[in-house]
């Protein structure tokens, strides 16, 4: 099946390794079912998905993306109102994907779904108006400060919330297994319909919203690290909740394991400083990455005109990640053309200058997980839950841009503490990266060896959450089911 790159029930080139445990139409129940919401978009795709979710062991659910191109291959519908797909956040969809690649690998049944697939034309305007602000949020720092104030605020009043409600409650209206939630917005209205579901808290950072039902048994939260735990408890008895211990558990992230499999770069060594001279090392290997909202593009446009002369002379090579943002990929390329850098074709490892840029958010991880994370030495990226995750699942360091929120500067926080990241100083980033690849800090090492070996004495840790979150799953489904 094609839609395998994004849910992995069926054969696909791009996933060899991850062969389904059964095929679609043994999924099928025979039960009959209640009328299809007249206006959902994908009515008869949301039907037979439906179907599927209260027939697998593992239900999984998110909110992050459309994929609408994906589901018509996969299902043969075609909508009939002709809609732009949006993207609210890569975290969230390759942190749900990498639960469905984990529990391939275990030989489970499972399907995963996004509820915003499925909203309505006359709701659709909430979704656009939700993406359109986070985009423009993302690239304008002063609404961005305001941002900041009213968060809470703003997040308690999502239209988005409205918008999913109506597809969600229908398509996961026949589960009976506890259901994975990968965002607090899914869970709430899960459990609001009477549903027993394993939260996700994929940060370590404790949002109210994730206590709004802290109360109802069926709730069980998987965390991220002990201190998260801790403040996940903490802050319930704030609120008016008394948590017990044993519903909080600590997973660790889900990070899809293909990541640390496909993990082909274990250089650690010299690097050149001098341009190509081969005694000097090889280039320096960077991904140079956006959010899904399109973050942090005035820092990543001035990084690359510092980085300039070193691409050229070919002392850095770079992978320029823009997701699926038009605007990236046409600053990215502009760049190149301005200064005479040569675009190189994708699966070249040795080009100096590549760009990744995807048509939705399935494409777009892909191409992460086959070209840059297998490639790359380090990442510049602001400190996401995803990207920093990954970054050191796949063996590599980090220099952070400027955080989104609160709980990226607490992932920066962890991963500074872990040894893995530094903050990149942009104004100087050639002088930055000659002094952390050349100067010794320690037993005569420079920081980005250090900080390699670190990383990849992590790598495997850190890409057993999907797993340890699975486990929790299959605990909850003996009690609950």
């Amino acid at each position: 099946m094609k839609l395998s790159k994004s849910f992995h029930l069926g054969s696909s080139p791009s996933t060899p390794a991850y062969a389904p445990k059964v095929c679609y139409t043994s999924l099928m129940p025979t039960i009959a079912h209640g009328p299809i919401p007249a206006d959902l978009t994908f009515s008869r795709t949301a039907h037979e998905e439906r179907h599927l979710l209260e027939t697998v062991e593992i239900p999984i659910v998110t909110v992050s993306a459309t994929f609408k191109e994906e589901l018509e291959k996969e299902f043969g519908e075609k909508p009939e109102e002709t809609t732009p797909d949006v993207t609210f956040s890569r975290a969230h969809y390759s942190m749900a994907n990498a639960l469905v690649v984990a529990a391939t690998k275990k030989k489970k049944t499972f399907w995963m779904i996004d509820p915003t697939n499925y909203v309505s034309a006359k709701d659709w305007p909430k979704i656009m108006f939700t993406q359109r602000m986070g985009r423009l949020i993302a690239r304008n720092p002063i609404l961005k400060e305001l941002k900041d104030l009213m968060d809470t605020r703003l997040r308690n009043q999502l239209p988005l919330t409205g918008a999913i409600r109506q597809p969600l409650t229908y398509v996961t209206g026949r589960v009976t297994h506890p259901i994975i939630s990968l965002h607090y917005e899914a869970g709430n209205i899960l459990l609001e319909n009477g549903k027993t579901v394993l939260q996700v808290v994929t940060d370590p950072h404790v949002r109210p919203q994730y206590l709004t039902h802290a109360d109802n048994p069926k709730l069980t939260w998987a965390v991220f690290d002990e201190p998260t735990k801790e403040r996940l408890i903490e802050l319930g008895y704030i609120l008016g909740h008394k948590i017990a211990e044993s519903r909080v558990t600590v997973t660790g992230c889900p990070v899809d394991p293909r990541i640390t499999a496909k993990d082909r770069n274990h250089y650690i060594g010299r690097y050149s400083t001098a341009g190509r001279s081969r005694s000097a090392g090889r280039p320096l290997r960077l991904a140079i990455t956006t959010g899904g909202l399109g973050t942090n593009k005035d820092e990543i446009e001035n990084l690359l005109t510092h980085l300039a002369p070193a691409i050229k002379k070919g002392e850095v090579h770079i992978a320029a990640y823009s997701g699926v943002h038009e605007d990236f990929q046409t600053m990215f390329t502009t760049f190149a053309r301005v200064h005479h850098i040569k675009l190189g074709e994708l699966n070249d490892p040795l080009s100096p200058f590549r760009v990744f840029h995807g048509n939705d958010i399935v494409d777009a991880n892909e191409l992460l997980l086959n070209y840059v994370f297998p490639w790359a030495d380090g990442f510049i990226t602001k400190p996401s839950g995803d990207m920093a995750y990954e970054a050191i699942a796949a063996g590599c360091f980090l220099l952070t841009l400027r955080p989104w929120g609160e709980w990226e500067e607490n992932i920066r926080a962890v991963t500074e503490g872990m040894g893995v990241s530094r903050r990149a100083d942009i104004e100087n980033i050639l002088s930055q990266l000659k002094a952390i690849t050349t100067i010794p800090i320690s037993k005569n090492k420079p920081w980005v060896e250090l900080a390699l070996v670190r990383a990849q004495k992590h790598a495997k840790s850190m890409s057993q959450g999907a797993y340890n979150i699975l486990k929790l799953h299959r605990k909850l489904s003996t009690i609950h089911h």
